[in-house]
């Protein structure tokens, strides 16, 4: 078996330059609660549901620090940078619209493979 996405994004995260300020990000619903074992099993108490990001939102999301041009006087600007981790495949149509959503209003967004 190949590279998993889990150590892509752990590598790329524990390898951000000093620019760079990279969080993981999930995406999509879960449930979440207490967590009660039963032998092999495990039941959630009180469970109530989670939403993280829209689908499609990338794996690694944050920021990238940049020198701007003379005009701003050499000011620093935050852009928003995702990075979507793929050990196999191709980016779905929901990560495609977040991707040209990115890019179309300034930000950056990478794709890594294995």
């Amino acid at each position: 078996m190949g590279t998993k996405e889990r150590d892509i994004i752990n590598e790329v995260l524990r390898n951000m330059p000093e620019n760079q300020r990279l969080f993981r990000i999930n995406a999509g619903m879960g449930w979440a609660g207490r967590a009660v074992k039963h032998g092999n099993i495990t039941v959630i108490k009180n469970a109530f549901p989670f939403h993280g990001a829209p689908e499609g939102w990338p794996d690694i999301c944050g920021f990238e620090s940049k020198t701007i041009t003379p005009d701003m006087v050499g000011e620093k600007i935050a852009i928003f940078k995702g990075i979507e981790i793929k050990a196999t495949g191709k980016l779905s149509p929901k990560q495609l619209h977040f991707k040209e959503m990115i890019l179309r209003m300034g930000g950056i967004f990478e794709v890594i493979t294995s």
